[in-house]
């Protein structure tokens, strides 16, 4: 994601008082921050890496499965 993002020009750093949530800024603006390198319907950031596809992963469903949980963080 992070070399995606770098070839398109965004950057991605994390702020003092949030060492570990590294974001994606605009080349030459402290701005938007997103916390995230995936996103639907971020326009400003998607000329510099931002992509809408998500990341999908596949599992058998067996007799032995309770449930499934669907995620998303926004």
């Amino acid at each position: 994601e992070a070399e995606r993002i770098k070839r398109c020009n965004g950057r991605i750093f994390a702020l003092p008082d949030e060492p570990k949530v590294q974001r994606v800024w605009l080349p030459n603006d402290n701005y938007p921050g997103l916390a995230m390198a995936r996103a639907f319907g971020d326009f400003r950031l998607k000329s510099f890496g931002i992509i809408a596809v998500p990341q999908v992963s596949y599992r058998r469903l067996t007799s032995a499965d309770q449930f499934i949980i669907l995620a998303t963080d926004g």
